[in-house]
């Protein structure tokens, strides 16, 4: 048996991921609703961000316990993913930017055991499955739209548009 957990990130520069520096992460279970959010505070700076982030991202930022070091994050992290007792896979709708930034943390700070090295993309092949899918997002939007761009409530919104699209069947 798996968990899925979908996940999110924000950064400093889409246009640059290469040079980019992680903000955020947040990660939402898919049965259990289990959540984890944190704000990096050593990883990024203001002159890094585009404008974009700067009046999008920057401003939903919560502060206060959410935000550590690297080093907290992955520790923290690791112990969050170890306390689910499946093999937890990661789902993104944008693996090839936020995956990266997981595994650099867990290659320098040790990975969870129950931790797929993969990270999976949030897509269906059934076009009725997929279009289910956008709908959910659509509508997770349509009344949380002053918080996109949060990485949790990304991944929140993957959470609840996937169970709107596997709900019903293909």
């Amino acid at each position: 048996m798996t968990t899925t957990i979908f996940f999110d990130t924000e950064f400093t520069d889409v246009q640059d991921i290469a040079k980019a520096g992680l903000i955020s992460v947040g990660l939402i279970s898919e049965r259990e609703g289990r959540e984890f959010y944190a704000e990096l505070t050593d990883t990024w700076d203001e002159a890094m961000c585009s404008p974009f982030v700067l009046d999008t991202v920057l401003p939903l930022l919560e502060g206060g316990a959410h935000q550590m070091r690297v080093e907290t994050l992955a520790v923290q992290l690791k112990v969050w993913i170890d306390s689910f007792y499946d093999e937890v896979v990661l789902k993104s709708d944008a693996p090839n930017v936020d995956w990266p930034f997981l595994v650099q943390i867990f290659d320098h700070h040790g990975w969870p055991e129950n931790l797929r090295r993969k990270c999976d993309f949030v897509y269906f092949e059934h076009p009725r499955s997929q279009s289910r899918y956008e709908a959910g997002l659509t509508a997770y939007w349509k009344d949380h739209g002053s918080r996109q761009h949060h990485a949790l409530e990304d991944a929140r919104s993957m959470q609840f548009a996937w169970k709107l699209a596997i709900r019903r069947g293909l």
